[in-house]
C-alpha cells in the first residue's frame, strides 16, 4: 500500500509539472510579439517620394529610391555627394506634383507616368512630363521598387 501510495504521488506531480509547463507554454505563445509585416511603397509612392524629396531637397530620400545598379553605372550618382552636386547643378529650386498615375506593373517591372512643374531659380516655371520605369528589386541594399534610369543615358538594365 505504502507503494500504491508513492506512486500515486509521483504521477500527481509528474502531471502537475505537465500541466504547468502546458500553461507556461500557452501563455508564452499568446505573448510573443507579433511580427510585423512591411508592404514596400507602391511605385507610383516612389516615384512621388522622388519628387518631394527634391522638392524638400532631401537629397539621401530622394537618392534612396534609385536601384543600386544604376548608383554603380551612372557617374553622378556613384555616391549621395556626387548625386547632391549633381541636382544642385540643375538650377531647379522646387517642384510641384501635377499628376503621378501607374501604368503598368508585373509584379517585377512598372511604368509611372509624371506630370510636374520645376522653378527654376530664375523663378521661371517649366512643365515636365515623362515615364519613370521601375523593378522591383530584392538584392538591393533597401529592396523594394527602384527607379532604373531616372536621368541621363545609363539604365540599370540587370
Amino acid at each position: 500500500m505504502k507503494n500504491d501510495l508513492t506512486n500515486k504521488k509521483i504521477l500527481y506531480i509528474g502531471l502537475t509539472i505537465l500541466f504547468v509547463i502546458f500553461i507556461v507554454g500557452i501563455i508564452w505563445t499568446n505573448n510573443k510579439p507579433k511580427t510585423e509585416e512591411f508592404n514596400f511603397p507602391s511605385p507610383e509612392k516612389v516615384v512621388e517620394q522622388y519628387f518631394n524629396s527634391w522638392n524638400n531637397k532631401d537629397y539621401a530620400n530622394m537618392y534612396a529610391v534609385f536601384s543600386d545598379g544604376f548608383k554603380k553605372i551612372e557617374p553622378t550618382a556613384k555616391t549621395l555627394q556626387d548625386f547632391k552636386e549633381y541636382v544642385d547643378s540643375q538650377n531647379i529650386e522646387g517642384i510641384e506634383i501635377v499628376n503621378i498615375e501607374e501604368k503598368s506593373n508585373n509584379g517585377e517591372t512598372a511604368g509611372v507616368d509624371y506630370k510636374i512643374i520645376f522653378t527654376l531659380s530664375n523663378n521661371q516655371k517649366s512643365n515636365y512630363d515623362g515615364t519613370f520605369t521601375l523593378k522591383y528589386r530584392k538584392g538591393d541594399v533597401i529592396q523594394g521598387w527602384k527607379l532604373i534610369h531616372p536621368y541621363g543615358e545609363n539604365i540599370d538594365a540587370i
